[in-house]
């Protein structure tokens, strides 16, 4: 495998979220932070394990084990009001903007491991919440059945609260033998920091659901590479899914 190639895969297969620069601090979900390798100047990945030979290997995986994404509050958070309820939609929600994004792409989902299935693992950590100082809390819909109805949900819990800063931590696995595949640790917004001069860059709804978006696409891109012969694989790193706002009155 030549070094382009091998850039195109780390980009690609583990590099699921537009993040900036700071370095969260590790929270232990991962199995082995000392196979992460920091990517100095690339906007798309802070650290990231890849295994050698995986593009190959991936060819050998026809379905996809996407699990409910576990979600870690900063222990530092100014506010820790958020509902179960809430978080439920949010981990159900950012689960299926991968999921659909797969299943386009011909993929099986799968329930339960087995040969051929690529185990995805993953969390939202060190998620820093902040509240409205604005706005009345409008009441949160339960039983949320169809995507649509389950992002209804979620866009009132922006409503109650902000999202400040928050890391995703993936990590892709063999279904059936445990053997970590990649790996990678990405941030999304920051906190205001005056001494700085840095001001509060909190995370929508609107980016959240492209970044989940894009770890679906950019999944989905790299099994068909393993399918293709190198020249005609696609530079899975150059997919963005761009957030979608609602237009304005």
């Amino acid at each position: 495998m030549n070094m382009k190639t091998r850039e195109h895969i780390i980009l690609a297969v583990a590099a699921c979220f537009i993040t900036l620069p700071a370095i969260a601090q590790d929270s232990g979900f991962l199995g082995d932070y000392s196979l992460l390798q920091s990517r100095e100047g690339d906007a798309a990945v802070e650290r990231v394990y890849i295994k050698d030979g995986v593009v190959e290997r991936l060819a050998d995986y026809s379905a996809v084990m996407v699990d409910q994404p576990e979600i870690f509050i900063a222990d530092d958070t100014k506010y820790k009001g958020a509902k179960p309820d809430a978080l439920k939609q949010l981990a159900d929600t950012m689960r299926m903007s991968v999921m659909e994004r797969l299943e386009a792409g011909g993929y099986t989902l799968s329930d339960e491991p087995g040969k051929g299935v690529l185990y995805m693992r993953w969390a939202v950590t060190n998620l820093y919440l902040e509240k409205k100082k604005r706005g009345i809390f409008s009441y949160t819909p339960l039983g949320a059945v169809v995507h649509a109805t389950r992002q209804a949900g979620i866009k009132d819990l922006w409503k109650k609260i902000d999202i400040v800063e928050m890391t995703a931590e993936l990590e892709f696995l063999d279904s059936v033998t445990g053997e970590v595949l990649a790996a990678a640790v990405n941030s999304s917004g920051h906190r205001k920091d005056k001494k700085a001069d840095i001001k509060e860059d909190d995370v929508t709804w609107e980016e959240l659901d492209a970044q989940m978006s894009t770890v679906g696409e950019r999944v989905r891109c790299q099994l068909d590479n393993a399918r293709l012969p190198e020249a005609n694989r696609e530079n899975c790193a150059a997919i963005i899914i761009e957030p979608v706002y609602p237009e304005e009155d």
